[in-house]
């Protein structure tokens, strides 16, 4: 597992990994820091797991230091909904922030082995009295980058057509936890998790990747996407 958290020989944690930087903990000194990372426990997860579940009592929050996730919701029906992508440095399971306790609105889990920090409702409240500026973090995450996600995929889902819906979920998806490299953005997202967040059938999402391909928009790998030119997604 590619974790680079520093702890202790008792498993306590002492540094960030390298060149992590959580917008949840900025604007904090070195020594509030210190003090806040001294009451986090470490935690590895496998791919696959779900770390949250949605409708259980919030009693933990979790930040993201490798890895990668996604926040999803079960349906009455059935069908699981995914709503936004988690990489290295993100928080989840907010709701532990919240004076009042409440439920998980949505369920999270992990897409490859990943590692968080992770501190009780309980020992949060104090650190969140102790520490205005995490207060104001969080509302600022809130605002930038669920709201832009939320945004993101209403755009998508009132576009007037399918492939319109996908290109602008792609894009989307590319701000959020694209991956830049020497030939492109990389998404580590499948056909289906595609389908899911457009509200198409999985042949739509293909056909519609095929057709991009094909155009040398992007490139199609196995769970994963390479857009090569993002820009010419809603063009074609």
């Amino acid at each position: 597992m590619n974790c680079t958290c520093k702890l202790s020989s008792g498993g306590r944690v002492k540094e960030l990994p390298k060149l992590l930087r959580p917008r949840f903990l900025s604007g904090l000194s070195e020594e509030e820091l210190s003090a806040m990372l001294s009451v986090a426990k470490h935690r590895q997860f496998t791919a696959a797991s779900v770390v949250v579940h949605q409708g259980d009592p919030a009693e933990r929050f979790f930040l993201l230091t490798s890895g990668h996730g996604r926040h999803f919701v079960t349906t009455s029906a059935g069908q699981k909904r995914t709503m936004h992508w988690l990489t290295a440095g993100q928080v989840f399971g907010g709701a532990a922030i919240l004076a009042t306790p409440i439920n998980y609105l949505a369920s999270t889990e992990t897409l490859s082995d990943s590692c968080a920090l992770v501190w009780s409702r309980e020992t949060m409240q104090e650190l969140v009295s102790r520490y205005r500026q995490l207060l104001d973090n969080a509302l600022s995450i809130s605002v930038t980058e669920h709201l832009a996600w939320l945004a993101g995929a209403y755009v998508s889902i009132t576009s007037d057509n399918a492939q319109g819906r996908i290109a602008h979920l792609l894009l989307s998806l590319a701000s959020g936890i694209g991956i830049l490299t020497s030939d492109g953005i990389e998404l580590p997202i499948s056909n289906e998790d595609l389908a899911a967040g457009a509200n198409v059938t999985p042949f739509t999402a293909s056909r519609a990747l095929s057709q991009w391909q094909r155009a040398k928009i992007l490139t199609k790998r196995r769970g994963k996407v390479l857009l090569r030119k993002p820009e010419l997604l809603l063009v074609l």
